[in-house]
């Protein structure tokens, strides 16, 4: 029997419907969590860059104090939404499963396998990230980006997609990295468009919608407004994943 994605979106509209008060938390994490990567922002990042930073420029004449502050911004921004993508699926995990008490409760089941998941991400993400750096320096040097990048970022997608469930997997469940791994691939065979779908639903047109909210902060006011419905968003795609995954795996 195929996933019914328009079921899965119905099941999770239900579940918040249910959940109010846990969505509500959940939501504020975050919530919480754009509010301190703002004030990180400010705090590490001069102003000069933070205005590039929003008109989607950066200069290629900054300096190599800005430059290294910028990548360590970005990689703690990375950070930060992961780990709180991960606590909140672990707390919509522990919901599903009717084993959930706090918030506390799920963060520190979270911190025992965030660091496996982080790595597995970083894995899977290894070939497009190669694929892109390669054409990046490629198109800074004003030269065509040749073959074995394009290649690598094709096998790149095509990796991701595979074992895009592997970090869920990871985080979720008792196996190791290896296990989920070879569990999630495994799942796949014969279901690559099944997986291909639910990337473009989560992480093509999700962050579309969020940078397209972004484009209407321009008070405060439209900043909290957007703030919010971006939290609710993001919180709906967890469940949406959660429910994929569990039918994903149910079905292999």
């Amino acid at each position: 029997m195929p996933i019914n994605f328009t079921q899965i979106i119905k099941d999770s509209f239900h579940f918040m419907q249910n959940e109010k008060r846990n969505i509500i938390i959940l939501c504020a994490l975050y919530f919480f969590a754009d509010i301190i990567m703002v004030l990180l922002q400010s705090a590490i990042l001069p102003n000069e860059i933070v205005v590039s930073l929003s008109n989607n420029q950066i200069s290629s004449a900054i300096s190599e104090e800005q430059g290294i502050n910028l990548v360590t911004f970005f990689f703690l921004k990375q950070f930060i939404y992961i780990f709180i993508s991960a606590w909140c699926l672990v707390t919509i995990h522990q919901i599903s499963l009717r084993q959930f008490s706090t918030v506390l409760q799920s963060f520190s089941s979270t911190l025992k396998r965030i660091w496996g998941a982080l790595l597995l991400s970083f894995l899977i993400f290894i070939p497009i990230l190669v694929g892109l750096t390669e054409a990046m320096i490629a198109i800074q040097q004003k030269v065509q980006p040749s073959i074995i990048s394009l290649f690598a970022i094709i096998i790149g997608i095509g990796l991701y997609v595979r074992l895009c469930l592997a970090p869920v997997h990871y985080l979720l469940t008792d196996a190791g990295i290896s296990a989920s791994a070879k569990i999630t691939w495994r799942a796949a065979m014969g279901r690559v468009s099944v997986l291909f779908i639910f990337c473009l639903l989560i992480y093509v047109l999700v962050p579309l919608a969020e940078s397209f909210l972004i484009s209407l902060s321009s008070n405060a006011i439209m900043a909290l407004i957007t703030g919010i419905i971006a939290a609710l968003i993001n919180v709906f795609a967890l469940v949406v994943t959660y429910r994929f995954y569990t039918l994903f795996i149910a079905k292999a």
